[in-house]
């Protein structure tokens, strides 16, 4: 059984890419709103949200990769069906991350009298814990 090679075949490229971007577009969809909460966290402490705006820029980068993906596989005859679903997840993840940071850029812009109020009660609080000692 001899297997004919054919050195003007190639084989479908792409199909890496293809992976790495629906991997990322899936991670990065599910863990939105933890990387959502841990950014509220960072405000809440008086710090800012810059870490939505990092995982802003994770969404865009698997959209990216699937639609690269998509081009290379559409030349060399390779199937899309994992780089379309990768752009879809990292389009919704995308569009949700979006609105996730819209909303924290507004509670940070609001935070900044409530968090001086919460660092003055905690102050009062620990001021008030050492005097009882």
């Amino acid at each position: 059984m001899s297997e004919n090679l054919d050195a003007t075949t190639t084989a479908p490229q792409g199909k890496g890419m293809a992976v790495t971007g629906f991997v990322l577009a899936l991670a990065a969809f599910l863990l939105n709103n933890v990387m959502a909460g841990i950014a509220i966290v960072s405000i809440g402490l008086g710090g800012s949200g810059w870490l939505m705006y990092l995982w802003l820029v994770v969404n865009i980068v698997s959209v990216v990769l699937c639609v690269m993906a998509m081009g290379k596989l559409k030349k060399t005859g390779g199937k899309r069906g994992l780089a379309i679903a990768g752009m879809i997840i990292g389009i919704v993840g995308t569009v949700w991350a979006i609105i996730l940071t819209m909303g924290l850029a507004a509670a940070a812009s609001m935070s900044g009298d409530l968090s001086k109020e919460m660092k003055d009660a905690f102050k009062d609080g620990m001021q008030k814990e050492l005097k009882d000692m």
